[in-house]
């Protein structure tokens, strides 16, 4: 995105901006670093109680799961660290 101060930027007045194109442009800049940004985080993790670690929830050996009316899932799963039992949100 140009500066204002920069000479090469191209001013456009409001009455000739098509608001439309601008709010697709908008939406899509936005669409482009969600994906990016979900790229790079695990989308499938459990929180450790023991250590404050968050583990990918396939390297633990889950043995329950609770959903709320919410949607919310609680995971029940043996730590790989402690070998103890934890309870954990399920973050995506």
């Amino acid at each position: 995105m140009n500066s204002l101060l920069d000479p090469s930027f191209d001013y456009t007045p409001g009455m000739a901006t098509d608001i439309q194109e601008t709010f697709e442009r908008v939406w899509r800049q936005l669409d482009e670093r969600e994906q990016q940004d979900l790229s790079d985080v695990d989308r499938d993790s459990l929180w450790l109680e023991c250590d404050s670690d968050l583990v990918d929830s396939a390297s633990v050996q889950i043995l329950g799961v609770r959903r709320s009316g919410l949607g919310v899932e609680m995971i029940e799963f043996v730590c790989p660290h402690c070998n103890g039992r934890h309870e954990s949100l399920r973050f995506r």
